[in-house]
C-alpha cells in the first residue's frame, strides 16, 4: 500500500544518507512530502522495441546530483503483482546507459583534442 510505501521512505530519510531524494512524476510523489528534485522516466520509453530515449524526458537536471553525491534514490511505483516499476528494470537502466556513452564519446573527444594539442 501507498501508507507502508510511505512509512518505508520516511525511515530511509531518517537514516540521514545524505542521498537526494527523487520522485518520478509517474507516481513517485505520492510517497513522501518532500523531495530534492522530480524527474520523468516514462516506463513506454524501455517497452520491448522502443530502445531509445525520448528528447522530451531527458532528465539531464538530475545529473548535478551525481557530481556531489555518491547516489540517488528515485521514488517510483508500480501496479500489485510486479517486483519493479518498468521505470527501474527498462527506461532508467537505458537512460543509463545512454547518459555513459555520451559521456565517454566527450571524454574521448577531448582527450584526442588534448593530444592533438600537444602534439602541434
Amino acid at each position: 500500500s501507498i501508507y507502508i510505501d510511505s512509512k518505508f521512505i520516511e525511515q530511509i530519510v531518517k537514516l540521514n544518507c545524505n542521498i537526494p531524494l527523487i520522485a518520478n512524476l509517474r507516481c513517485g510523489l505520492w510517497y513522501y512530502p518532500k523531495f530534492d528534485q522530480t524527474c520523468y522516466f516514462k516506463s513506454t520509453d524501455g517497452h520491448f522495441g522502443t530502445w531509445q530515449i525520448s528528447p522530451h524526458r531527458l532528465n539531464l537536471h538530475i545529473l548535478q546530483f551525481f557530481i556531489n553525491y555518491p547516489a540517488i534514490l528515485i521514488i517510483d511505483s508500480t501496479r500489485k503483482g510486479k517486483e519493479f516499476p518498468d521505470s527501474f528494470s527498462r527506461t532508467i537502466p537505458i537512460w543509463c546507459c545512454v547518459v555513459n556513452r555520451i559521456l565517454e564519446k566527450i571524454h574521448n573527444d577531448n582527450n584526442n583534442n588534448n593530444s592533438n594539442n600537444n602534439n602541434n
